[in-house]
């Protein structure tokens, strides 16, 4: 038994065999987490009224996108507050008579004084009629603004432009609770919910790229604005907010998603495939090193691992070659060749 080992450890040295090696170099490596998400409106609304009333028309429908001041709901206007605008826009024609005729009183009175035709107290009196005119007249216009303010709870506007997100407004139903929904901006942004692990790692301005069904392929990038800075004591998850910029206008509020976020980078990382990674009887990692011809373990630290791709800190240099595949058929001081391709 000991001479087949010793032979098979001999063989193992003396011949050549077949591995494909890369040379180290230095790159990019991230720490990603990947999380389903949904996105939400930067600006967001739930529209609804106080009064009592009855929705007459709908004017849209969810994925409408809408401009300030547009009509999206229509109630009910009874005729007591039609007859309300009509009775004060009458006021006004009145009191707008009543206040030409004393004006124009009021100048002819004048103009005797002058002549010493009337007495101080007629002018006096005539001065007072005139000023009660005019009062008259201002609380004429103040009653048809509040007529009119009356009228305009009968419709539900957009409060800015965006987009229908929710219509719960049905016709000839009761105006009760939310009516419409409406998001709008241009920056959009997703609640992420990750592991407590995660919340020494997570701040501000860490990138996150987005990416739905709804374009294969493309990748939306945006960032991190906010971070809680604990975990949910019902979820025991920690909350983050995400933000994406589109003046495309592709993105939607209530889009599902996928976020990946970068927790964190090294531009400048010895990166090796997973592949030439063995580990250790300590629990460790290893690599094999070609140098000339022969095969020469090396004890490494890892430091991020981006799926199969990991950064090594210690024990390589750039410029080393590094078995790539077939690691597991060598043992130190191996005779090693380039496998054929």
């Amino acid at each position: 038994m000991l001479a087949g080992a010793c032979g098979g450890s001999r063989e193992s040295l003396e011949r050549e065999i077949p591995v494909r090696t890369v040379a180290v170099s230095s790159g990019p490596i991230s720490e990603t987490v990947t999380l389903p998400c949904r996105l939400e409106g930067g600006d967001e609304a739930v529209l609804s009224v106080a009064t009592p009333a009855s929705v007459t028309h709908v004017f849209v429908k969810e994925g409408d996108l809408v401009e300030e001041g547009d009509i999206l709901v229509s109630l009910e206007t009874d005729g007591m507050r039609d007859a309300e605008v009509a009775a004060a826009a009458a006021r006004i024609s009145a009191a707008d008579v009543v206040l030409s005729y004393q004006a124009d009183r009021l100048r002819r009175t004048e103009s005797l004084f002058g002549e010493g035709a009337v007495s101080e107290s007629t002018l006096g009196q005539v001065q007072a009629a005139a000023q009660s005119a005019a009062a008259t007249a201002e609380l004429a216009q103040v009653g048809y603004i509040q007529a009119m303010a009356q009228v305009s709870l009968g419709q539900v506007t957009a409060p800015f432009a965006g987009t229908v997100t929710r219509v719960w407004a049905r016709e000839g139903n009761p105006a009760s609770g939310s009516l419409v929904a409406i998001t709008g901006g241009e920056v959009l942004q997703a609640t992420l919910q990750l592991a407590p692990v995660r919340l020494g790692s997570l701040e501000p301005g860490l990138p996150v790229f987005l990416e739905t069904q709804l374009y294969p392929g493309e990748i939306f990038q945006g960032h991190i604005s906010a971070v809680s800075p604990s975990a949910d004591p019902l979820t025991g998850l920690v909350s983050a907010t995400a933000q994406f910029s589109d003046p495309g206008g592709r993105l939607q509020a209530g889009m599902g998603c996928t976020a990946t976020v970068a927790l964190r980078t090294d531009t400048e990382a010895i990166v090796v495939p997973q592949s030439a990674m063995e580990r250790t009887m300590e629990g460790g990692w290893r690599v094999a090193v070609v140098e000339d011809g022969t095969a020469r373990f090396r004890d490494v630290q890892v430091g991020i691992r981006s799926g199969f791709r990991w950064q090594v800190l210690s024990g390589l240099s750039l410029g080393d070659t590094l078995v790539m595949t077939g690691v597991n058929m060598i043992v130190d001081g191996s005779r090693v060749r380039e496998a054929a391709r």
